[in-house]
């Protein structure tokens, strides 16, 4: 059993709304293309910390392996101390970086408040992830202390402290993904691409809840007159989210295709605005099926509940497939950009 049930790669949250701005981008005024340039600047500062910080959670499942490795003897103490504090340095180094990215974070001169309210809650939410960045790495730090003990109480404890960490981090994800649905319409692709995320994150949250239990048993804690919650409970409404997120999949492919078909005269006034258009439907389109595939990396998990004889293997697929999601996120920032400065340059030659 891995030390983390680290999926922690599924953590990223898609900043960039398919709402009603973009709709009204090609007859907007030249402030909303301004702001649609300054959140397209914040954006790209904002997400560039956040995939570091993102890169750093993981990093630290190197250090995960390595305590494994000491547990199984299948290396020295002395060799395991050199590479874990090699690793620790390169790993401080890149937080102490996106500790002050985060202090000098871009700060938009916006002329509406449009984008505003959205600024001010991922502001809030990074403050708070790199909170939990930093208690992962001290939870990480500690299990392999422990493991140099070969005390497998101690080790139990600080590996329970490091799973609660990482479903906090996906909570935290999805109450800043709620607030992004809650200002949308449910006739807006985004609002079930962030659903189906939601759900997938839940249905992760209660599988790493299965595995806390296990760790919880008497026979592991040593402590008699506590009684665990059963994990099969916990795997069976992983599975409920699990279809939720599907289902928010299949009604987002189906809304973007009523979206397509309601709004592309308001993008017809100019060819350059056109294949923005089609990209940006391309590019949901591709998102919906980046998010069935990482549902159908999970349903493998919890199908093999109890056991986790596929977790390498499927970790793999969903790095892979996390990935993408990013790739198409950043796609997706700079077709805002680009429509920025079609408006704005459509607006010069107006006037």
């Amino acid at each position: 059993m891995k030390f983390r049930y680290r999926v922690c790669a599924i953590l990223l949250i898609c900043v960039l709304s398919f709402s009603n701005n973009l709709v009204a981008a090609p007859s907007g005024s030249p402030d909303l293309f301004h702001d649609l340039k300054e959140y397209t600047r914040y954006l790209e500062s904002s997400t560039g910390l956040y995939n570091e910080l993102t890169e750093i959670f993981t990093q630290t499942s190197a250090i995960d392996d390595l305590s494994q490795a000491v547990l199984m003897e299948t290396i020295g103490e002395e060799n395991a101390l050199l590479k874990k504090r090699q690793m620790s340095i390169v790993i401080e180094g890149k937080f102490k970086t996106a500790k002050t990215k985060l202090d000098t974070l871009y700060r938009p001169d916006f002329k509406t408040e449009r984008f505003r309210p959205q600024v001010k809650e991922f502001n809030e939410y990074l403050k708070k992830y790199t909170q939990t960045i930093r208690q992962s790495l001290e939870d990480t730090y500690n299990l392999f202390d422990a493991s140099l003990t070969r005390d497998l109480s101690v080790v139990n404890q600080f590996d329970l402290r490091s799973r609660r960490t990482i479903v906090r981090a996906l909570e935290g994800e999805n109450q800043l993904l709620k607030l992004r649905m809650g200002q949308l319409e449910q006739n807006n692709p985004s609002y079930h691409l962030f659903k189906s995320i939601v759900h997938s994150n839940q249905s992760l949250i209660y599988l790493i809840k299965a595995r806390i239990s296990e760790m919880e048993k008497p026979e592991v804690t040593g402590v008699s007159n506590y009684v665990p919650e059963n994990g099969t409970s916990f795997v069976k409404i992983a599975n409920i989210e699990l279809s939720s997120s599907k289902r928010a999949v299949e009604k987002g492919t189906d809304t973007l295709k009523n979206w397509a078909q309601a709004n592309k005269n308001k993008f017809s006034i100019s060819e350059g605005f056109k294949n923005i258009f089609q990209s940006l439907i391309l590019s949901f389109d591709n998102s919906f099926h980046v998010e069935l595939k990482i549902n159908n990396a999970f349903q493998t998990l919890l199908s093999e509940y109890p056991s986790d004889q596929s977790f390498d293997q499927v970790n793999g697929q969903i790095d892979t497939l996390i990935d993408k999601r990013m790739s198409l996120q950043s796609d997706r920032i700079q077709l805002v950009a680009e429509i920025s400065n079609l408006g704005k340059a459509m607006s010069s030659s107006e006037q």
